[in-house]
């Protein structure tokens, strides 16, 4: 390989991980705050047969799987769900758990961004959706590092930045996502081009999770099938 192309990449590399290294740094800011993690399982789920935050795997709900790895990262963890849903959430969750519901139907997932900061009681909240069972503490941290000193953070997943995977400074999202939802738009990238968010590249994210397993959805049984599969 030639030797500017060896350079080229371990200046790439360098500079992800200088820039890992300083947003870790900046764990010790955040760990002073009150911090919360709020699991989204409000949306509908087309191709699987039940509720999806609700689906076994190993065992457990979708759901519990990912607030198992929040609790490691925050002081409390929220759920929102579907309005009537509560009762089966609470049933199936550990009593550390709050469960709150969306106040509005059929939103989208801004109603269920809105319910999880309105539900929550930290300075910033950490969100991910409830089928994401494979999340690792590691990126919760590294997001919220990125957040502190900012209106939030949001990963970069595959391009784009990620709102259903991001860190919010509480009060000040929760105002803006209920401003946008009050002028009919639903879309989390509409509100969030309102706030001062911090971007945290993949390049940065693959330091801690090579293979990205914190983003992997499961959306079908087929997946469902693969991640039992790949349970230790």
């Amino acid at each position: 390989m030639p030797v500017i192309m060896l350079l080229v990449i371990w200046r790439g590399c360098a500079s992800a991980l200088v820039h890992c290294q300083h947003v870790l740094n900046t764990c010790s800011s955040f760990h002073l705050l009150m911090i919360s993690g709020a699991v989204l399982s409000g949306g509908k789920s087309m191709r699987m047969t039940e509720e999806k935050g609700l689906v076994l795997l190993g065992g457990r709900p979708l759901a519990a799987h990912v607030a198992d790895a929040m609790r490691s990262a925050v002081d409390e963890v929220v759920i929102a769900v579907a309005p009537g849903l509560a009762p089966r959430y609470r049933e199936a969750l550990p009593d550390w758990v709050a469960v709150a519901e969306d106040r509005v139907s059929d939103r989208g997932p801004l109603e269920g961004l809105a319910t999880g900061l309105r539900a929550a009681k930290g300075e910033y909240v950490i969100v991910s959706t409830c089928d994401t069972p494979f999340l690792r503490k590691g990126v919760c941290d590294l997001i919220l590092s990125a957040a502190v000193g900012r209106e939030g953070a949001l990963p970069v997943v595959g391009g784009y930045d990620d709102p259903l995977h991001g860190a919010y400074l509480r009060q000040r999202c929760l105002f803006v996502f209920d401003e946008v939802l009050a002028q009919g738009e639903h879309r989390p990238r509409d509100a969030c081009r309102r706030l001062d968010l911090a971007m945290v590249s993949e390049e940065t994210i693959r330091m801690i999770d090579p293979e990205m397993d914190s983003f992997w959805n499961i959306n079908t049984p087929e997946e469902l099938k693969a991640a039992e599969e790949s349970m230790p």
